[in-house]
């Protein structure tokens, strides 16, 4: 038997730690926005950079402990997020719903391009369009995440 409980701790330690970086993130967007100072662009690409790593952190954690399967090869980051929109009959509902899914696979991107260019060659619009819609993204998946962990929660109590 699991002990679902846990790794429900541990969803909820990282979603605190997304909710920093988010916060950092808005924050260093609005600076840049007001100031014009290309800095709080970088600052921001890093924290959007790492919303989406720490997002994939939460989807490690349940891909592992839950469907012990973590995809893996070139193609992983891609088959993690889309693997936790899947309903696992017998094991697990979808953890992320679809309106989730689609926002998430823009950071998902995004984390990509950041890691495999210099941060200079970042586009600040597309910065200010992810930092726009972070909020939003970021309330998605908070409500996915604290619907699949009342989930957990009622196999712990079963």
């Amino acid at each position: 038997m699991n002990n679902y409980n846990v790794l429900i701790a541990r969803l909820q330690n990282e979603l605190q730690k997304i909710d920093t970086t988010v916060q950092s993130a808005l924050s260093q967007a609005q600076k840049a926005k007001r100031t014009a100072d290309e800095d709080y662009w970088v600052a921001a690409a890093f924290s959007l950079q790492n919303f989406y790593m720490g997002t994939e952190r939460v989807f490690e954690d349940i891909a592992k402990e839950v469907e012990n399967n973590l995809p893996t090869g070139a193609s992983s980051h891609k088959l993690l997020l889309e693997q936790m929109a899947l309903e696992i009959p017998n094991t697990r509902p979808a953890v992320i719903l679809s309106d989730t899914l689609a926002r998430l696979n823009e950071y998902r991107g995004f984390r990509h391009v950041a890691v495999h260019r210099y941060v200079f060659e970042l586009d600040s619009d597309r910065l200010s369009e992810l930092t726009d819609k972070l909020a939003d993204s970021h309330n998605l998946l908070v409500r996915d995440i604290e619907n699949f962990c009342q989930f957990l929660q009622a196999l712990e109590q079963a």
